[in-house]
């Protein structure tokens, strides 16, 4: 007797579809077509973004983000009629500066916190880091895996434990 080869379970597209309150799913759901047929209705960082205001997890812009989005214009502008180079990447390097100190006092949930999210709950749940690493296709030298983990760790997880010096 033939074995049959193993059938594909999951269907080529987005790990992440959309699905509405009435259960269609993917690009239906969305209430639009895609512009890319390889797409297929996934959850987009816009997706994540729309549903995290709604659900009221990311505060309103602050007044000091607001007026470094409006400084915008006035930086590009004046940077445009410096007179070297070197000023007028001076001019927009104050404005980036500014604009990141009003955007790191508020809380921000992206498509990106998803993968964030992931990386972090796997840690938290005792699997070894170089397994999550290769898992989100970390090399396992990544200085950006290591931003992902938490720097500190917990008692239980003291390395010192096992000589039994702790009261």
């Amino acid at each position: 007797m033939a074995r049959c080869p193993r059938r594909r379970r999951t269907a080529p597209g987005p790990f992440l579809r959309r699905i509405d309150r009435h259960g269609n799913i993917g690009a239906k759901a969305a209430g639009r077509p895609t512009r890319d047929p390889q797409r297929r209705g996934g959850i987009t960082a816009d997706t994540v973004k729309a549903a995290a205001r709604a659900a009221g997890l990311t505060p309103a812009p602050t007044p000091e983000e607001r007026a470094a989005a409006r400084a915008r214009h006035e930086a590009y502008a004046t940077a445009e009629t410096a007179a070297t180079a070197e000023e007028a990447s001076a001019v927009l390097k104050a404005w980036r500066t500014t604009r990141r100190a009003a955007r790191a006092s508020v809380r921000r949930i992206t498509g990106h916190s998803m993968r964030r999210g992931c990386i972090q709950a796997m840690l938290d749940a005792g699997h070894p880091p170089e397994v999550v690493a290769l898992h989100s296709r970390h090399s396992l030298r990544s200085t950006a895996f290591d931003a992902y983990r938490k720097k500190k760790i917990t008692w239980d997880q003291n390395p010192t434990l096992v000589l039994r010096l702790a009261a």
